[in-house]
């Protein structure tokens, strides 16, 4: 099961400034003298137009930056995560028999909950964040224990 995105705070207040704008601009409009309504107008529309144009240069650098980001974290993270000393006690032979399944857990992931596991997460945590079965998340975190234990 995959979790809901939750909306940021800057979503929240985005919404909650374009309804005080609009608010502003719908009052500018009424309480401008008639003959001036146009000027008002067009100048309303030009500030929204600056203020989309910028918004959407904003969402560009964003995206553009957050599909730049998780390929360099994860060429900076995968040596120090995946090195021999962080796989060393990995219980490939006991997780052998519980992924002969449709749609087992990739290395990538067992590996990583293996980390997450020698650094104290239980099984419960494991199945919520990596989507494991409970046999697996036990084995994981078991091996885990008993690894800490001989070193």
């Amino acid at each position: 099961m995959r979790a809901l995105p939750h909306p940021s705070s800057a979503e929240g207040t985005a919404a909650i400034v374009a309804v005080i704008v609009a608010l502003a601009a719908m009052a500018a409009l009424g309480l401008s003298p008639a003959d001036d309504r146009p000027v008002v107008g067009a100048a309303l529309i030009g500030a929204v137009v600056a203020a989309l144009g910028i918004l959407v240069a904003l969402g560009y650098t964003r995206r553009s930056h957050s599909r730049r980001a998780p390929r360099q974290l994860a060429q900076d993270t995968t040596e120090a995560w995946f090195s021999a000393p962080t796989l060393e006690g990995f219980p490939a032979r006991e997780l052998a028999p519980l992924l002969s399944g449709e749609h087992p857990p990739s290395p990538n992931r067992l590996q990583t909950a293996w980390v997450f596991a020698t650094h104290g997460q239980d099984a419960v945590w494991l199945e919520h964040h990596f989507g494991l079965p409970g046999d697996v998340a036990h084995v994981l975190v078991d091996a885990a224990h008993h690894h800490g234990e001989s070193h």
